[in-house]
């Protein structure tokens, strides 16, 4: 069914109505995730307190209807035409960006130009050549030898072409996470994350390329520690932390030994674990003290930390990790820029395994770009966890229902990387 988005007067809205955007940002409101449908009276009752209009998705009639109401009352409506209507992101700095983050909440994402899987035969390519990239980097350091800075670069303007196509493509290689060193796993993974975010953010593509370079070297630092602290078990003690910390330190000599290094890159590796309330190191900066880059560094590191499979901890889901993140955003993180993250990657991304209310487990293989609650999910097992016959795509938009009523299908939680022995790539590469 076509959908279109509509701006509404808070005193038209009615349960069931599925509301899409605020008119103001959401992490200044007591709702989790942007986009959910109106359940019950205490929802309605804090949208009409806390907000003016808000922006409804609806079929086309329901939204040729509301527009007459709306005119009818003489106040001010839109329509975005099913989302796509209003202004694509333009390319800004990052000065722009950091100065009116409150005007990124409510853009629409620009679209891919290629879809999913016809972007994944290339993605597969440009993932390998930068795996073996990033290995060969971590050996040469480990060896005492210094960087291959064009051979980065190269990779990842790869990368950034493919994240430029399709946002998802690089993300679902990323979580495909196996056994391989945790650190060179890492800054891949990193590396990704920045540049979806960044691609979401709006940055230009030589900007992207910054992004993407930094994020890799984020942990370049960590090659001077002993191996066996760094497959530690368990807690360090406070003076294997200290050994820890100065990885930022170490990572900086090696960034400011190479000629003609951007800046921006250098500001990535001494800043990613600085934090927003001061609690950071190494210099425990607050605030807009930090960089915009490093703040953005600090929650890719972070969210990529807490989805993979640690010396110490095992990884969380996704799910898990956003609401992880939602809990640090005002204190270590910029509540804000928490929130354009989780728009970037998605509550169940590309490649995350979750399980319906049916019992049902899937692997997610498309978004929607509205309700990232109710993506494209591939069943693969049945409500027994048993290996069903065929591997349908359930649209989880075309199980809402109707407006009001309680969706028929839903999903209950996201799961850890492969769970129930489910490898997605089996499935779709």
């Amino acid at each position: 069914m076509s959908k279109q988005i509509v701006e509404l007067p808070v005193e038209h809205l009615k349960l069931g109505q599925y509301v899409s955007r605020l008119d103001r940002p959401w992490v200044e409101t007591p709702f989790l995730f942007q986009g959910f449908a109106i359940q019950d009276e205490q929802e309605l009752a804090e949208l009409r307190k806390l907000c003016k209009r808000v922006y409804v998705e609806v079929s086309t009639a329901e939204a040729d209807e509301l527009r007459q109401l709306t005119a009818k009352a003489g106040q001010p409506n839109g329509s975005t035409g099913g989302g796509t209507a209003r202004p694509a992101v333009k390319h800004l700095s990052l000065q722009e960006i950091s100065s009116n983050l409150g005007a990124r909440q409510g853009l629409v994402p620009a679209k891919d130009s290629v879809p999913l899987k016809a972007e994944l035969a290339e993605a597969k390519t440009v993932h390998a050549q930068a795996k073996q990239a990033v290995a060969q980097m971590m050996d040469r350091l480990r060896r005492g030898r210094g960087l291959d800075v064009p051979q980065l670069e190269s990779v990842v303007e790869s990368m950034v072409e493919s994240v430029v196509r399709n946002r998802d493509a690089m993300g679902w290689l990323a979580r495909m996470k196996n056994k391989d060193d945790y650190l060179y796993r890492h800054s891949l993974a990193a590396s990704v994350w920045a540049l979806a975010f960044g691609r979401h953010l709006g940055l230009d593509k030589d900007t992207l390329k910054a992004l993407g370079v930094g994020a890799m070297l984020l942990d370049i630092g960590k090659t001077k520690l002993p191996t066996e602290l760094l497959q530690k078990t368990d807690k360090p003690t406070a003076e294997e932390w200290n050994l820890i910390r100065a990885h930022v330190d170490h990572g900086l000599e090696f960034v400011r030994s190479i000629p003609k290094m951007d800046e921006q890159v250098i500001s990535m590796v001494g800043t990613h674990h600085e934090r927003f309330d001061g609690a950071g190191y190494p210099r425990q900066l607050q605030g807009d003290a930090i960089p915009l880059i490093g703040r953005i560094a600090g929650i890719v590191d972070c969210y990529d930390a807490m989805t993979s499979e640690r010396h110490y901890a095992k990884p969380k889901s996704t799910y898990d990790s956003v609401r992880e993140l939602k809990r640090l955003g005002g204190s270590w993180f910029q509540s804000e820029l928490v929130e354009l993250f989780i728009q970037a990657v998605g509550v169940f991304p590309t490649g995350t395994l979750v399980e319906l209310n049916t019992g049902e487990v899937g692997v997610v293989v498309g978004q929607n770009r509205f309700r990232r609650l109710r993506p494209e999910v591939m069943l693969i097992l049945d409500p027994n966890k048993k290996l069903r016959a065929d591997f349908v795509i359930a649209d989880l938009q075309e199980q809402s229902g109707a407006a009001g009523a309680t969706p028929s299908v839903w999903i209950t939680h996201g799961l850890e990387p492969g769970a129930y022995g489910i490898d997605p790539t089996e499935y779709f590469l």
